[in-house]
């Protein structure tokens, strides 16, 4: 289901929605109220007795989105007021919150200091986009009469940010915290430390940040293979976040009601300690074929200085984090390190542990143990399950929910994180925004008692490949708002075309702000037209979409200049037309191209079914250009597969054919690869799946006429898992199947 078809919205769903605004994520109870609307103005008293955090945070809202202050008070004017009420004692759960707005001013009724924020967050929604700054306008600050009650489902409603891959600005990491409060989400996982860099200054060890704070050679990309901390190697990248800086960030966040956990990755994904103490690392390892690249990223457990400086970093860590979990990792240990090490191996026989996940599970046993001294749980990803669970350990579970279930069945706490619907690194193609909202975090697998122990939900922000703030607000919105909603709103009564209609209110919003965001392609009836004489191309006009849809026929990406699509487009030469949605800050979202070529059948004599192949090696971000390589092998095939591979990271195939349109008509075509790959007939780009990413369908339709056509295949593999598929749905069928069969090769 398309992203822009759920935007169709019946006329039931479009009449609430006029009537109602847009918040999200959407409140338990909405409707609108009696009397008309309240208008904020220069005078308007604040009234807030218990002069609670929200007060503060909607006065810095005004003063950067309007130009002034809310006049502080004890008392309402003759033109009403804001009035912060605390609740008595036990009348309002955690988070919960009620809000009244009409012509006698907003009361908002609160429990704690999250039922606040979480008001003010809505307040914020309801007032005009301009809210958001940052230079102040004449907008009439109105909002709207509404009655809401309101509370969350779960107490945890995280979103995670890598910035080891890549380093991102203190003024980003609010922004980004801004976002999550935004959305009544409440957990910041700071992903602080992995093998691309230290981020956090700990004054006891100063090197992991003089040393392990910078890479070289590697800036807006990501190679594990070729990571270094030597100088010579290459242009330096990083940088780190100093504890002033620190603790202003979760001042700023403690502000809005979010708790950032800290991640301190341990006992893997610790390259850049070993930069820089590298007698903490495993003896008798490989040595690294990288200058400068320690031998081994995995901690020494039989090393008794290994545990002193884990103590001290993380004395220091929970002196900057408040924050009742610390995260550790424990996920993806190379445990080979651990087998070849002899101090390890002296470990696990004086503790009487029978292999290496034992011996894992003993560190993550001991670091639980001294957290749990300082009054703090240990929170780590499901691979801390290997080998026996530490006794207060709270599971993340990302391998899929297995983890979680097994966790929460031996009565630990759990917060659901699969791949499957809640890494936001992964490309909307493979991940879409409706998808997420699909996520339920309570497997059924778990009794009454069992789901107790699951905390909530998180998405995750790896950023390997994403190298700029701008690209890690793309990859988020407007996943984030889907995720939110999942984990704040009731389950019952989810409706995904409903919301999908509801989340594209959120972008002028996210315009003001200056935020990036993925907007989907237009729909088009075709990818691809191999015509006879003329024809024309049809495009989709989605609801809710900002800017206008516009287009090119000279293969450009259109731009504010470009036309606006109102119509079908007459085409009669060969051209590539492209179409996208422009953000109201001219912004192009994803292209939706159409290749426009006279069809060029043949009539070939045939002697074998399937593919000729050719086999290159070499490294690619993307398909490569075929015509300037020469295959190393190259042969014949006759299903789509693997067979010619001599390795399985690092190659490309590409697969020649001819394909038998049986008759006239629209061919569907679905195309999966891991990693990036393409489909061309007649030489009319029919899918792009190019890219990396991991296993992922994606689908072009094609008008074709009765006859043969040259087929090709573009195929490459970059790294793990590998994977190429493709399926076609002829005129008249009913469902996708195999392509195989009507492709043909060696032409007499």
């Amino acid at each position: 289901m398309s992203f822009a078809l759920l935007l169709a919205l019946s006329t039931t769903a479009a009449t609430t929605q006029q009537s109602l605004p847009p918040v999200l994520p959407k409140p338990v109870s909405m409707h609108a109220g009696k009397g008309g609307e309240f208008v904020i103005r220069r005078g308007t008293v604040l009234i807030d007795q218990d002069g609670s955090t929200a007060s503060g945070v909607l006065q810095s809202m005004f003063e950067r989105g309007a130009g002034f202050k809310l006049k502080v008070g004890k008392r309402a004017g003759s033109d009403g007021a804001i009035q912060l009420i605390k609740a008595s004692k036990g009348a309002l759960r955690d988070g919960e919150y009620k809000l009244h707005a009409g012509h006698d001013g907003v009361r908002i009724w609160y429990g704690d200091k999250g039922g606040a924020i979480y008001a003010v967050e809505t307040l914020r929604q309801l007032l005009p986009t301009e809210i958001e700054g940052p230079k102040p306008t004449n907008t009439r600050w109105v909002v709207p009469a509404i009655e809401i009650q309101d509370n969350p489902r779960f107490s945890w409603r995280g979103m995670h940010l890598d910035v080891s891959r890549h380093f991102f600005s203190p003024a980003f990491i609010e922004k980004y915290i801004d976002y999550i409060a935004m959305m009544k989400m409440n957990v910041f996982h700071w992903h602080l430390v992995d093998d691309g860099g230290w981020r956090i200054e700990i004054a006891k060890y100063p090197r992991l940040t003089s040393v392990g704070a910078w890479r070289f050679g590697i800036t807006t990309g990501w190679d594990q293979s070729k990571l270094s901390y030597d100088p010579q190697h290459g242009p330096k990248y990083g940088g780190f976040y100093t504890k002033k800086q620190v603790r202003e960030i979760v001042k700023f966040a403690a502000d809005r009601n979010v708790n950032i956990v800290p991640e301190i990755e341990m006992p893997g994904h610790t390259m850049p300690v070993f930069a820089a103490y590298p007698d903490l690392q495993c003896q008798n390892q490989p040595a690294s074929s990288v200058q400068g690249q320690p031998s081994s990223n995995v901690y020494c457990v039989g090393n008794e200085k290994t545990f002193e400086f884990v103590q001290g970093v993380l004395d220091e860590v929970m002196e900057m984090f408040p924050s009742k979990w610390i995260h550790v990792g424990g996920d993806e240990v190379d445990k080979g390190y651990w087998h070849r090490c002899p101090l390890c191996q002296a470990k696990i026989k004086a503790e009487g542990l029978k292999n290496e996940e034992e011996l894992q599970s003993f560190f993550i046993r001991k670091i639980d143990k001294y957290l749990a001294s300082k009054g703090r749980r240990l929170i780590g990803w499901d691979e801390i399950l290997e080998g026996g669970l530490a006794k207060g350990a709270t599971v993340m579970s990302w391998r899929g929910i297995d983890g979680g279930i097994a966790a929460a069945k031996s009565g630990h706490d759990v917060v659901m994180s699969p791949t499957s619907h809640c890494y936001f690194d992964f490309a909307y193609a493979g991940q879409s925004t409706e998808h997420v909202y699909t996520f339920e975090p309570v497997p059924a697998a778990l009794n009454a008692t069992e789901a107790k122990h699951v905390l909530g939900g998180q998405a995750n922000v790896w950023t390997e490949w994403i190298p700029t703030e701008a690209r890690a607000e793309f990859m988020v919105w407007p996943r984030m708002a889907a995720m939110a909603e999942v984990l704040w709103s009731p389950k019952a009564g989810r409706d995904v075309n409903e919301f999908m209609g509801r989340v594209t209110s959120i972008f002028p919003r996210l315009d003001k702000m200056d935020t990036s965001y993925f907007l989907p392609a237009p729909r088009v009836a075709m990818t691809a037209i191999l015509f006879d004489k003329k024809t024309k191309v049809y495009a989709g006009l989605d609801k809710g979409m900002p800017g206008k849809l516009r287009y090119t026929t000279d293969g450009s990406a259109p731009s504010s200049k470009s036309p606006p699509y109102t119509g079908p487009i007459a085409i009669d030469k060969a051209c590539t037309v492209r179409f996208a949605y422009l953000t109201n800050g001219g912004k192009p979202g994803d292209i939706a191209q159409v290749d426009c070529l006279p069809a060029q059948t043949t009539r070939p004599n045939i002697t074998k079914g399937g593919w000729h192949v050719g086999y290159f090696e070499g490294e690619w971000t993307t398909v490569p250009n075929f015509g300037r390589l020469t295959p190393m092998i190259s042969g014949y095939m006759n299903r789509i597969g693997m067979d010619l591979r001599k390795r399985d990271e690092n190659f490309a195939l590409d697969l020649n054919g001819y394909f038998k349109a049986e008759k006239d008509g629209v061919y569907r075509f679905s195309l999966a690869s891991d990693d990036g790959s393409w489909l061309k007939i007649g030489n009319a780009m029919v899918v792009n799946n190019d890219g990396l990413h991991g296993n992922t369908p994606k689908e072009g339709k094609v008008w074709l006429p009765r006859g043969w056509h040259k087929i090709e295949v573009g195929y490459f593999q970059a790294g793990g898992a590998y994977g190429l598929s493709l399926a076609v749905q002829p005129p008249g069928a009913s469902q996708l199947s195999r392509a195989d069969g009507l492709v043909y090769t060696d032409i007499k």
